[in-house]
């Protein structure tokens, strides 16, 4: 009887013991199975991430390119704005200038050579070609000496009349002018380095030696017309 029941122990732990191992490895698959999973699935996750920032990167970056497009389409615009602003005040300051310098070709029936500017006195004449009783009557006029702005000493004569030269008594050594050459336009600066007083024929005034510069000569009465004012300016 006990060697039965000896015998029945010991089959009874053989088959427990093979049933544990059978769920044993049964259980180590599953594990190993669960891992795989969740290792592919961590792998997936990674990945899924890695497209997701690469397609979030890219999409920022096509906002910033869009986004650079369009402030250098803004910028090309704001810079073809102040363009054409500037072209249309370089114009309009150039239209204004012309229009100021604009000189006629005739005056009275004499040719104009040029202009005689004194902003000092506010004197703005234009210079005739003749200088006689006539042309006298009309506005300023050549007296002698090379064409305007040119080489030499170009001698300006006109009435102290009050539509003419009178304010000229007003200037001083220092004081500057210009002359404008009708043709060209071309302006030339002087300032008053000389002012005297002479008699009629007093001719010293017209004297062209100049050592090889540009130098003009304002002649015109002083009160009571018996006397001549000199004004004489070189080229700065």
């Amino acid at each position: 009887m006990k060697n039965k029941i000896i015998y029945y122990i010991l089959f009874g732990l053989v088959i427990f013991c093979i049933i544990y191992i059978i769920c044993s490895n049964n259980l180590f698959k599953i594990s190993k199975n669960s891992k795989q999973n969740n290792g592919q699935a961590s792998k997936m996750s990674i990945q899924r991430t890695i497209e997701e920032n690469n397609n979030t990167e890219e999409k920022n970056e096509q906002q910033e390119n869009n986004n650079t497009e369009e402030n250098n389409e803004q910028v090309e615009q704001t810079e073809e704005k102040v363009d054409e602003t500037t072209t249309i005040q370089e114009n309009t300051i150039k239209q204004d200038i012309e229009d100021k310098n604009k000189i006629p070709e005739k005056m009275g029936g004499y040719n104009v050579l040029g202009r005689l500017v004194i902003e000092k006195v506010n004197v703005s004449k234009n210079i005739l070609n003749v200088s006689n009783e006539k042309s006298l009557k009309v506005s300023a006029v050549k007296l002698y000496g090379p064409n305007i702005n040119e080489v030499g000493n170009f001698c300006i004569c006109g009435h102290n009349w009050k539509s003419m030269l009178k304010r000229v008594l007003e200037l001083e050594v220092g004081d500057t002018f210009y002359l404008i050459d009708r043709e060209t336009l071309n302006k030339v600066n002087y300032k008053i380095y000389n002012i005297y007083t002479c008699m009629p024929k007093d001719l010293e005034c017209l004297n062209q030696n100049t050592e090889g510069k540009r130098e003009t000569t304002i002649i015109t009465c002083n009160p009571g017309g018996i006397t001549r004012l000199i004004i004489k300016g070189k080229e700065i």
